[in-house]
């Protein structure tokens, strides 16, 4: 654009006119954007100057806008010119005498500054920011110049602060005193600055800062509030550094526990701040930290049960474990329902301490055997956390301490005693009682993390709920017919448990309650969401095997008629047009799962599928998933009648071998060999030679693995047909030899056995049809 033009909308955005002003603020951001755009300095000036005008415009929308210029804007002029730019915002943050809006648009503005700036303006820039914020920060009087300061102070900081080493030493001596202040939100502030600074200091001055830290809390003559800021400090410095806070552990493990337990009454915050600051000396210097580990989890696993203002008496005790009278525990959970105390915030002792539980289990594998006998059981009884926040932490602790077992478990003996394996196997009963218990919970997140612990659980220990399927059916079908408006995830999350435990345990565990689980299964299938639906499918073909798992023995009587009703919840599905493709895909593979397993109970319907898949499978949409069904239904055991659609099916599939979609014709050949496996002797002449021609086409090294499965294809052909020989030695055997004779093709692979195996079925079968005997 030209000068006069960029002039033009100068003079538009100083209009009177608010919507003259903000088409052309914007037309103005669109030209800055553009890489092309370039101006002389005096043009540059005068942008500048007026994008700092339009950051004080008193419409929001079009101050917005600005700060947008004023981010492309810093990038584009020269750097004198953002300097100035710079300078003039820092002036009015660090003014006492500008007005709360025009600090807040230039604190902003600053903010933009930092994000964008690269290169030599990213130095200068960071000096001069730092230098001004510093200024800001001393002037005690004036609390927004402080904050604002301090806010601005602590993001130059963290992007910039290994170039602004000379200012290091006064920037620490600036905020230290503030450590101290009697306003939190100055103390909070100066503490995310220190933070942020911690990790560019150099070694010598951090051991400065922290020893400031911890003699401040040695004095023990701290007011509570400050106590509270110096311990959140030393949790901040340790996850600011990592490893280099680890010299100071031996003063600073004692001193942090010593504060949580002489915390005063109802001072949960201070407890809280310890257990994150010893969760940071864990996770950031898991070595330092060994030393104090019998110590750091005891803390963690008291901590865990620490809720003064409730107490469950021995009556609710007595009917956790079986005791009392259902009356009485209806009871005891009405009252706990009716507590609520907005001012308990001991809730947040007990996240802090799952957190520390989950950050052991992480750091030291090594010990996992003893912190498991330590800490599984308590995590399990505080399942019945009130607090849902905390206990989806808990459930987030047991997870991790499961995949740990797993991770760990190889490096033992398989049934030592010590293995966190046998452990868990032998603690299997009382989670899943807790588990069962949780299930009822009335909120779906409760339930949902559940759901998420016991898939880990069966992800770890695959057998684990063989003994103990029946107390899960009733949490499970709770959740598959759950009707509340955010149920969705929570009845994807049952059924991908249930789907987990039916692949990974006998189908005889599940076969007693099938029946019973068929009705939730069947409902969710119904659903208009479709990954419900189609993760309700997918459990629906893992019951097919469920309900029989030997073909060569029937079905059990009890269960004949869940085959039907699960046709026709499938079917209502497969027949349907508007649905999601994962819907239809779900749909297709399990029908054909269906029909493969339990086909002579569905005879008559067998036809039906049978068009239904052949619709499917001339729809671009859907013809792979229709061919994979194909493949499913002949390699079945059963006599399903396919005779009658061999014709259109073997046609359809031989096309696909033209298709560019490699996917595609890797699953139509592979389709094409199970189907002349078994109904090859009723294939006609033209549907074989057809097959025959396109398949002897994909036969070359440019696909050694599509050239395997044309060559299995004919493998098959002749030794169903012996008298397509003849044609398959003319049409591919040439293609054959010629891949034989590949460097491509190693000796031994699939490709490679197939081409001998075809030579030689080919020869025999040459040599019969020329009189010569086999």
């Amino acid at each position: 654009m030209s000068v006069a033009a960029i002039n033009l909308i100068l003079d538009k955005v100083v209009s009177k006119d608010k919507d003259f002003r903000y088409m052309a603020t914007s037309d103005l951001l669109n030209e800055l954007s553009k890489d092309s755009f370039r101006v002389d300095q005096d043009l540059e000036r005068k942008l500048c100057n007026v994008v700092a005008v339009q950051l004080e415009d008193q419409s929001g929308d079009i101050s917005g806008l600005a700060v947008k210029c004023l981010g492309v804007l810093v990038r584009k002029v020269g750097e004198p010119q953002a300097l100035g730019l710079v300078q003039s915002l820092c002036d009015k943050v660090t003014q006492p005498s500008k007005k709360v809006p025009s600090r807040d648009i230039a604190s902003i503005g600053l903010k933009t500054v930092i994000e964008v700036a690269s290169g030599n303006l990213a130095h200068s820039a960071a000096a001069m920011i730092s230098s001004k914020m510093l200024q800001g920060v001393q002037q005690k009087e004036t609390f927004d110049v402080i904050n604002d300061s301090l806010d601005i102070l602590s993001e130059v900081l963290a992007k910039f602060g290994h170039l602004l080493l000379d200012q290091h030493a006064a920037i620490v001596q600036t905020l230290l005193p503030y450590l101290d202040d009697s306003r939190h939100g100055i103390r909070k502030r100066a503490l995310h600055c220190i933070g942020a600074l911690a990790p560019f200091l150099s070694d010598p001055q951090l051991d400065a800062v922290v020893q400031h830290n911890l003699s401040q809390l040695q004095g023990g003559k701290l007011k509570p509030d400050n106590a509270r800021s110096y311990v959140q400090g030393v949790g901040m410095l340790s996850r600011a550094v990592g490893y280099r806070f680890g010299r100071h552990f031996q003063a600073a493990v004692p001193l942090v526990i010593k504060y949580a337990q002489q915390a005063a009454e109802g001072d949960d915050e201070l407890r809280e701040f310890a257990l994150q600051a010893l969760e940071s000396f864990v996770a950031r210097s898991p070595g330092d930290a060994r030393p104090y580990l019998d110590q750091l989890l005891f803390e963690a696993l008291k901590y865990l049960k620490y809720d003064p203002n409730y107490a469950v008496d021995e009556m609710s005790d007595d009917a956790e474990n079986g005791g009392g009278s259902d009356d009485e525990a209806d009871a005891d959970a009405s009252d706990e329902e009716e507590y609520s105390d907005d001012d308990d915030l001991s809730w947040k002792v007990r996240r802090a301490a799952a957190k520390l539980v989950s950050a052991v289990v992480h750091a030291y594998p090594d010990q996992l055997g003893e912190v498991y006998s330590k800490a599984a059981g308590e995590l399990v009884s505080r399942f019945k956390e009130r607090e849902e926040s905390v206990k989806a932490d808990i459930f987030t602790a047991y997870s991790d301490m499961l995949r740990q077992v797993a991770i760990v478990s190889s490096h033992y003996a398989e049934n030592a005693p010590a293995n966190p394996l046998q452990l868990l196997r032998n603690d299997v009963g009382t989670v899943l009682r807790a588990a069962a218990k949780q299930l009822s919970d009335r909120s779906p997140k409760t339930r949902m993390g559940m759901f998420t612990v016991l898939r880990t659980l069966v992800g770890v220990l695959p057998a684990s709920v063989a003994e103990h399927v029946g107390m899960l059916v009733p949490g499970i079908l709770l959740a598959c017919k759950d009707k509340s408006a955010s149920s969705s995830s929570l009845k994807i999350e049952a059924l991908t448990f249930l789907r987990s435990a039916m692949e990974s345990n006998s189908p005889a565990v599940f076969q007693l309650h099938v029946q019973q689980l068929s009705t939730g299964v069947f409902a969710a299938v119904g659903e208009r969401y479709y990954k419900v639906a189609a993760e309700a499918l997918r459990v629906c073909e893992q019951m097919v095997s469920v309900v029989r798992s030997d073909l060569s023995a029937p079905v059990p009587d009890n269960l004949t008629q869940l085959v039907q009703d699960m046709f026709r919840c499938i079917n209502s599905r497969l027949a349907a047009q508007d649905q999601d493709q994962e819907v239809k895909e779900c749909a297709i593979l399990c029908m054909a799962h269906l029909v493969a397993t339990c086909g002579d109970l569905l005879s008559a319907e067998v036809p039906g599928v049978l068009k239904l898949l052949l619709d499917r499978l001339r729809n671009e949409i859907t013809r792979l998933p229709a061919v994979k069904a194909l493949a499913i239904l002949a390699h079945s055991q059963l006599q399903l009648g396919m005779e009658a659609a061999l014709e259109p099916i073997t046609g359809e599939l031989t096309s696909f071998l033209r298709k560019a979609n490699r996917l595609l014709r890797q699953a139509s050949l592979q389709a094409l060999d199970a189907l002349i496996a078994k109904h090859g002797a009723a294939l006609d002449a033209t549907s074989t030679s057809a097959v025959i021609t396109e398949a002897s086409a994909l036969i070359s090294d440019a696909d050694l693995s599509i050239a395997a499965l044309s060559l299995k294809v004919f493998v098959t052909l002749t030794s169903k047909q012996p008298q397509s020989a003849q044609e398959v030695v003319e049409k591919a055997l040439p293609a054959a030899l010629t891949l034989v004779k590949s460097p491509l093709l190693q000796v031994g692979a699939a490709a490679d056995l197939h081409c001998r195996q075809l030579l030689l079925q080919c020869v025999v079968e040459q040599q019969s049809f020329n009189g010569h005997p086999r």
